[in-house]
C-alpha cells in the first residue's frame, strides 16, 4: 500500500547539531556540526536561534552519515515555513535539528483518513457473512 502522504522518519531526542558557517537567506547549502543528527535525506529540518526565529527546510541531500558536513536545502516549497514568512540569515552557531513540524501532523492525518476511506471501501464490497465475522 502506498501511502497518501510522505511520512519522513524522525530522530529519537531530536539531537542538535551547530551551524558551522554564516547562512544568508538565499544559501542552499547549510554546514552543520553533527550530520548523524539528521536521519537520511530527503527530510525536515528546523533552523533556529529561539523559539521565535527560526525556519524549517526539506533537506535532499546529506553528505554523508555522520562527522561535519553540509545539507542541501530547499528554502521554498509546500514544507518550508519560517518564523518571518520569509528565508533568513542565520549566524554560526543557530541550532539544527529534526524535530516533530506540522507536516508531520498533517501527513499522519491524511494517511489515516487515506486508510479509513480504504477500509469503509473494502467493507463495502466484502459479502455481508464475511464482513460480520472480520468486523463483528
Amino acid at each position: 500500500m502506498t501511502l497518501a502522504s510522505v511520512m519522513y522518519p524522525l530522530k529519537d531526542g531530536s539531537p542538535k547539531a551547530l551551524t558551522t558557517a554564516d547562512i544568508t537567506d538565499t544559501d542552499t547549502q547549510l554546514y552543520i556540526s553533527d550530520l548523524s543528527c539528521l536521519p537520511a535525506a530527503p527530510n525536515l529540518l528546523v533552523i533556529y536561534t529561539s523559539p521565535t526565529v527560526w525556519e524549517r527546510c526539506k533537506y535532499t541531500l546529506k553528505q554523508s552519515a555522520t562527522g561535519a558536513g553540509y545539507v542541501n536545502i530547499l528554502r521554498s516549497g509546500d514544507e518550508w515555513a519560517s518564523s518571518t514568512g520569509s528565508a533568513q540569515s542565520f549566524a554560526t552557531g543557530a541550532k539544527v535539528a529534526r524535530n516533530v513540524f506540522k507536516p508531520d501532523f498533517d501527513a499522519v492525518q491524511v494517511n489515516i483518513t487515506d486508510c479509513e476511506g480504504r477500509i469503509t471501501d473494502c467493507e463495502g464490497r466484502m459479502d455481508p457473512i464475511v464482513a460480520s465475522l472480520i468486523f463483528g
